[in-house]
């Protein structure tokens, strides 16, 4: 029996979304199309179905958010761009898609779950009336049970806005509706008061809460810690405390 890979953390666009890509620009490295068509090159030399002779493989992938143009606000393009990545998400997962998004019917079991971006720093209410909107956009059960979080990163906003009221309480939120939260700091090019400041933002928000109602909080990508302090106690004890959550 192969041993089934699920790759926790990918991100897909087409060339017709680069312009809605806060990161894009002239020259980006990763300025081209990067959909289903292209992963599934790049991972040609692995079976993605359990009928295989080989030791292991792909069963499937975990799609993040991509860090779209957007902003706690829902007014302009506030939230626009985000959701329009929750519909082309749901078209990949229902087998649906737009000409040249480079995916196909057959793709559609390869997406297992996908946290898309919400507006964290905008508490509770800002949250809820996001959600709903993202619900409208996975249009089927089907798609909305695989929404297991959402991400919102912290790395290029400034200090104290992780300990901010409605940050905490937006993450009390998403832990009361059983939501992931896929945590964005980078200690390499922010400083190493990120890993402080996420830390005491989760003693905050696991202070007081129910066990069954605690938010699960998933470093994104924790080789964005700075090599200085990978054995400090400062991340020792946010990798502690994502294991407590």
């Amino acid at each position: 029996m192969p041993i089934p890979i699920v790759d926790s953390h990918i991100h897909l666009f087409p060339e017709s979304h680069l312009p809605t890509l806060a990161w894009y620009g002239p020259g980006s490295p990763l300025g081209s199309q990067h959909s289903v068509d292209e992963y599934r090159l790049a991972t040609s030399s692995i079976s993605t179905t359990a009928d295989t002779a080989d030791p292991t493989y792909l069963r499937g992938f975990i799609f993040l958010e991509t860090d779209r143009i957007s902003s706690v606000e829902e007014a302009g393009e506030g939230w626009s761009h985000a959701l329009d990545e929750v519909s082309l998400i749901t078209r990949i997962i229902t087998g649906t898609p737009v000409a040249g998004e480079g995916h196909r019917d057959q793709d559609r079991h390869l997406c297992l779950g996908f946290a898309p971006w919400a507006p964290v720093p905008g508490g509770p209410a800002a949250l809820q009336k996001y959600m709903g909107l993202v619900r409208e956009r996975t249009k089927t059960d089907d798609v909305w049970k695989k929404l297991r979080g959402v991400r919102y990163l912290f790395q290029d906003k400034p200090k104290g806005v992780m300990l901010q009221d409605d940050v905490v309480e937006g993450l009390k939120w998403l832990g009361r509706e059983k939501l992931a939260f896929d945590l964005g700091v980078d200690a390499r090019l922010g400083g190493s008061w990120q890993l402080r400041e996420a830390v005491e933002m989760m003693r905050r928000v696991y202070d007081g809460v129910k066990e069954d109602e605690k938010v699960v909080i998933v470093i994104s990508m924790f080789e964005l810690a700075d090599s200085h302090y990978t054995s400090s106690p400062i991340s020792l004890l946010v990798v502690a405390v994502v294991i407590q959550s």
